[in-house]
């Protein structure tokens, strides 16, 4: 009979494999390009905002709070929904299944902690110079509370409870101990150590003959997985991934159809309605653009914002690719048979509006920061008219290939 450490290595196995698949067309040579390009530039407009910090602003607060959520670990347990039923009698195994999840989940995001606090030793040196030891506390507390974070939220899992409960448990552990550190230097800010390992301690207590949440835990790893993959459907298509649907009156006003519905403008008004109507693409095409707008406003830099406008723009025109395969190979062609070149033309007038509208938007953005730079917005629009060149380039090779 299988062990559950064998049955967990045998998953995350898998995952390693599939993920390796999709890194291949996520990591390519454009995207590693503009990853190297942003880098630079916020290396570029960060040591020059460090320069001279503007005061008035509670900067130990806000590192407290970055701080305080990037320590909240996701538990991926790598639960399949058919678990539930099949490894009913494997429950007691599941322990050491579980303890061997939560290794795997704090390793696998333990360097990005490393990363911010890289990041921000710089400023809590120029707000609080000469206090490395409070900063080699708050490393400390930033390694390990991620850890005891995870067996608590086992544990919260175990007892019942909903996964936001033990967000803003942890949220406010980490914070009470990385601000009292960080502001206050005191040694008081261990203390959320020692309330977290109580909290655990008094649920696992609690907990001894507790069932395993199957139901709590598979719906958890779905989501998880669900994640990653809209993540990944912004360069690629997913396999057996689900589009859902979500109706948003207020922009009905952009869906009026065409007067004349035929081959030449049915698929242009159906891209537009895919996205309009689109849940997750259109909330991730925002959440793009919010940072984006963050980042130039932030930096102020006329270099550094012209080239993370451009990326920007590069990163929505290629999420936008998912919305050709969803049209092209729907029940549409099948009921109005349409040409391939129509609907890639359909597809490519999609894409100049998307350029047109995202270019406008980033302008004004830019425009208000760097007005005297007002020449560098030219940027936005030749790298969403070469992204769109090089897509719709790519898709009638595809074409191509699928007529051989």
């Amino acid at each position: 009979m299988i062990t559950s450490k064998a049955l967990f290595k045998k998953r995350l196995k898998a995952q390693r494999k599939e993920r390796n698949y999709y890194n291949k067309f996520i990591f390519n040579g454009h995207f590693a390009i503009f990853l190297t390009i942003l880098l630079g530039a916020f290396i570029l407009g960060y040591g020059q905002w460090l320069k001279d910090v503007p005061s008035g602003v509670n900067y130990s607060l806000i590192v407290s709070i970055a701080l305080s959520v990037s320590s909240i670990f996701p538990l991926k347990t790598l639960l399949e929904d058919a678990d539930q039923l099949f490894l009913l009698s494997f429950e007691k195994e599941m322990k050491q299944y579980i303890r061997e999840s939560i290794v795997m989940s704090y390793f696998a995001r333990v360097s990005l902690q490393i990363i911010l606090l890289i990041i921000i030793f710089p400023l809590l040196n120029a707000i609080h110079p000469n206090q490395v030891t409070n900063f080699v506390i708050v490393c400390i507390l930033a390694i390990v509370l991620p850890l005891l974070g995870l067996f608590l939220r086992w544990e919260w899992y175990l007892y019942g409870l909903e996964n936001w409960s033990c967000n803003g448990v942890l949220f406010i552990l980490n914070l009470s101990g990385f601000y009292v550190i960080i502001d206050g230097s005191s040694y008081f800010g261990f203390g959320s150590i020692v309330f977290t390992i109580l909290l655990t301690l008094l649920l696992k207590n609690i907990n001894a003959k507790k069932h395993f949440p199957w139901a709590l835990m598979i719906a958890q790893a779905q989501q998880h997985r669900m994640n990653y993959y809209k993540f990944v459907n912004m360069f690629t298509d997913v396999k057996g991934m689900m589009a859902p649907a979500v109706r948003r009156k207020y922009l009905d006003v952009f869906l009026k159809a065409p007067k004349h519905f035929d081959s030449h403008h049915m698929y242009p008004f159906l891209f537009v309605r895919n996205f309009l109507r689109g849940k997750d693409a259109f909330n991730i095409t925002l959440r793009l653009i919010v940072i984006t707008a963050v980042l130039m406003i932030w930096l102020s830099h006329p270099i550094v914002s012209s080239v993370i406008g451009g990326l920007a723009m590069y990163m929505i025109i290629l999420q936008m690719s998912q919305f050709y395969t969803q049209e092209a190979y729907s029940l549409w062609p099948q009921v109005w048979p349409v040409s391939e070149v129509k609907v890639i033309e359909g597809y490519q007038s999609f894409l100049n509006k998307v350029v047109v509208i995202l270019g406008i938007v980033l302008s004004i953005i830019y425009l208000i920061m760097n007005i005297s730079h007002f020449y560098m917005i030219i940027i936005f629009f030749i790298v969403g008219i070469l992204t769109v060149k090089s897509t719709i380039k790519k898709l009638k090779y595809q074409e191509t290939l699928l007529k051989d």
